[in-house]
């Protein structure tokens, strides 16, 4: 039976919840390798910084790579990093729910409370690259054919295998050349939207910084992604 974690702002009901905002942290370079190691060390980071709770449960989400199935799970907060050690060959994720006002850290600073839904991707397989938001099209880059695009589902995001050739010329898919069209009609360079490593963000509002502010918690992504970019997604479903 699948998970569902809790996301209730506590100032409104699900009903009313709406549509979120989620913010997604990724490495600003793709071809920048992400250990499954610096991951774990991340995940461990941000409990040591309270930005999350250890005495909460994570929920874990596992896809074997290729063909596998995906698994959810719940398991302990001190169990969580191991978790993401284990993810050889996998898509793996790591999420958690906090709320500022019951004294956790918030990066953003976003004022009024509401919840925080933290998710730690890590893609450990170079056939496949994680898609965090959400792509309705790809175009070669060596010749031109745009194709409708259906990545593999994982959680809020889906994942590319890298084998799956342009049907025009054979070429295979190129982070360099190729571009994908994203359902809100933005279009971007395949490497600038793709990621094997991502620290995702949900609040029910678009926080009022561009960049995340708090410089603790930004140190502590990037000595696990090096220097990152951030990619917003507004007005999406609640996980």
């Amino acid at each position: 039976m699948p998970l569902h974690r809790e996301r209730t702002d506590p100032v409104r009901t699900p009903d009313d919840l709406g549509l979120v905002h989620r913010r997604w942290v990724v490495p600003d370079d793709i071809q920048r390798e992400v250990g499954l190691a610096a991951a774990a060390r991340l995940w461990h980071a941000l409990f040591d910084l309270q930005v999350l709770d250890r005495s909460q449960e994570v929920f874990l989400y596992r896809l074997q790579l290729p063909g596998g199935s995906q698994e959810e799970s719940g398991l302990p907060a001190v169990a969580s990093a191991g978790a993401l050690l284990a993810g050889a060959s996998a898509a793996t994720a790591v999420s958690q729910v906090v709320h500022p006002e019951e004294g956790f850290r918030d990066p953003y600073l976003v004022p009024g409370g509401g919840y925080r839904d933290y998710t730690l991707y890590a893609v450990e397989s170079p056939r496949h690259l994680l898609l965090p938001l959400a792509v309705s099209a790809l175009t070669c880059g060596s010749c031109g054919r745009e194709r409708t695009l259906e990545p593999i589902p994982f959680t809020d995001s889906g994942l590319l295998d890298l084998e799956t050739s342009c049907p025009a010329c054979g070429s295979p898919p190129s982070p360099d050349s190729d571009r994908v069209h994203l359902k809100t009609g933005s279009i971007f360079l395949l490497g600038e939207a793709s990621a094997r490593a991502a620290l995702a963000i949900e609040l029910p509002q678009s926080p009022p910084d561009e960049e995340m502010p708090d410089e603790e918690v930004v140190s502590a992504i990037e000595a696990a992604f090096g220097p990152t970019d951030e990619l917003s997604d507004d007005a999406v479903e609640p996980s």
